[in-house]
């Protein structure tokens, strides 16, 4: 009895009607909710595209705006500086004074 071999007839699963009519249930139910989300998807990549390009047009906008201000800024600068050329040399020299002394500098 020890080198007796056991032998086990294990039958094989065979599906029945009802498991195949769930499976093909399960299968169509998981297609469905697969084609939803990538309609969802699909529907949020061309709402960002829609966010981005407007967002992309107001950035060049506001930096038109910049750069035709710091144009004004730099224009009306150079015309006080010629209309007013010492006081100009003098607040520059001031300043750099003020900021020597903010830094300071102590060398020796």
């Amino acid at each position: 009895m020890e080198n007796e071999e056991i032998q086990v007839e294990v039958p094989l699963a065979v599906p029945s009607p009802d498991t195949k009519n769930r499976l093909e249930a399960a299968r169509e139910f998981a297609v469905e909710q697969y084609e939803k989300i990538r309609r969802a998807a699909a529907a949020q990549l061309e709402n960002v595209r829609k966010y981005t390009k407007e967002a992309r047009a107001k950035i060049n906008d506001g930096w038109d705006v910049t750069c035709s201000k710091a144009k004004e800024l730099h224009k009306a600068g150079e015309e006080y500086v010629k209309a007013n050329p010492t006081t100009s040399v003098l607040g520059a020299l001031g300043v750099g004074v003020l900021i020597g002394l903010l830094l300071g500098c102590t060398r020796r």
